[in-house]
């Protein structure tokens, strides 16, 4: 089977999957960076019960800028975030912190356990998904979001991609996050087939693949975030 990880290279996936007979491509197709807002107002908590973090940059962010989590809930998406926030929040006094798999979830577990009148900041980046402030300010839940880190394309991806694409086939592609599917659906729509199988990293990545790439394409969802998570779902097609 050949494959292309949407990824950079990673020796944890490079070597796992090449034990089991997998030729991978890796295209890394994101660079990410978290931004300095300084001392802006935008940013406090002062007024917020809740912070909602969805990646590892939100936490960047909140550690860079020593933001003062004590007291708060800590709402986050996936488990490794959780243990990365956790971390840092061994700090603060009086942190609770609750996570769930996805964005969808977590909305579902924020409007369970937590009364309406909690006011939330979001540290969010400029590709999020809307799921969040769509869910909850539809069930009248109070929340500010801000844009602390900014997801962009690698230089000259696109043509990378479509070469490549030309040169070679693929019996899957692997996206690692939402932003990476956003980027590349455009150019992987004109040049697979949809044989070719979609593997997300998550369920928040299947549901930008679901809705950019519509109908008839094969997708599966990694049980687990991790190479072997991945190994899975690539032995089973």
């Amino acid at each position: 089977m050949k494959c292309l990880l949407l990824h950079d290279a990673d020796t944890r996936y490079d070597d796992l999957l090449s034990e089991h007979d997998i030729k991978i491509t890796n295209l890394p197709v994101l660079q990410t960076r978290v931004l300095d807002l300084g001392d802006s107002s935008d940013i406090s908590t002062a007024n917020h019960q809740g912070i909602i973090i969805s990646s590892k940059y939100g936490v960047s962010f909140i550690v860079n800028n020593r933001i003062d989590v004590s007291g708060k809930v800590l709402a986050v998406v996936g488990p490794n975030t959780a243990k990365l926030i956790g971390e840092h929040a061994e700090k603060y006094h009086n942190v609770k912190i609750v996570w769930a798999d996805n964005a969808t979830a977590l909305c579902n577990l924020i409007l369970s356990s937590f009364p309406q009148n909690y006011s939330w900041i979001f540290y969010a980046g400029n590709q999020a998904l809307d799921i969040i402030p769509k869910t909850l300010c539809q069930n009248d839940v109070k929340l500010k979001q801000v844009v602390v880190y900014k997801v962009e394309k690698q230089k000259d991806f696109d043509n990378k991609l479509s070469s490549l694409l030309d040169k070679d086939s693929f019996q899957a592609v692997v996206f690692f996050s939402p932003s990476g599917v956003g980027f590349t659906a455009g150019t992987l729509k004109d040049k697979l087939t949809k044989e070719c199988v979609l593997v997300a990293f998550g369920k928040s990545t299947a549901a930008g693949i679901s809705a950019l790439f519509g109908d008839g394409y094969i997708i599966r969802i990694c049980e687990r975030p991790t190479p072997s998570g991945v190994l899975n779902v690539l032995q089973s097609l």
